[in-house]
């Protein structure tokens, strides 16, 4: 080490880029930590202001952002991060859809609803892409959630579940009987986007 000599600006410059580089990889470490255990009865909440919103060792991607009233505190509302849920090593997207929330008053404390949905079918778990997640008022003010999580099961892509809560649970309803296939006229795109007038 004592005879390293960094004589030209490539050299000094490349010196400074590996420098970076381990210093940015010791501060993401932990991204590669599986979620933290605690209580199912106890949610853990994430305080931290700014990008990224949501701790490094949580891996959501196609997250769609929705605001709903709060199911626990009638007339408030929370902000809402669905996504598809990235744990597998060699590719991409998991067995759940995941959900993060957090009051509209505080962006910076969000709280982990844990996975909302998931689908297992002759002991197979489903690899769920891109959701959506939409609001229906009833005309007796009742309110009910369409999730379409996007299930790449073998003829399940088009599935269509139902909630009583933004957080769930969500049940399928447009699978056969059997519950291994959509129901004939079950067509949704890839990656799919509701939108209701």
């Amino acid at each position: 080490m004592k005879n390293l000599r960094l004589t030209s600006k490539k050299e000094r410059l490349m010196m400074l880029c590996m420098g970076l580089l381990l210093i940015s990889t010791a501060l993401v470490r932990g991204q590669h930590n599986p979620t933290p255990p605690y209580s199912p009865k106890e949610k853990y909440v994430h305080q931290g202001a700014g990008n990224p919103y949501l701790p490094l060792w949580e891996h959501l991607p196609d997250g769609e952002p929705r605001v709903f009233e709060d199911p626990d505190n009638p007339g408030k509302y929370r902000a809402y991060i669905i996504g598809s849920h990235d744990l597998r090593v060699t590719s991409y997207c998991g067995p759940d859809i995941r959900m993060w929330s957090a009051p509209v008053e505080d962006l910076s404390s969000w709280r982990d609803e844990g996975p909302i949905f998931t689908y297992q079918i002759d002991g197979q778990w489903d690899v769920m892409y891109a959701p959506d997640l939409i609001e229906v008022r009833k005309k007796d003010g009742t309110k009910e959630y369409y999730l379409y999580p996007h299930s790449r099961g073998p003829r399940r892509e088009a599935m269509v579940a139902k909630g009583s809560r933004p957080d769930g649970p969500f049940t399928p309803i447009n699978l056969t009987e059997d519950g291994k296939s959509t129901i004939p006229g079950s067509i949704l795109g890839f990656d799919p986007a509701v939108y209701i007038e």
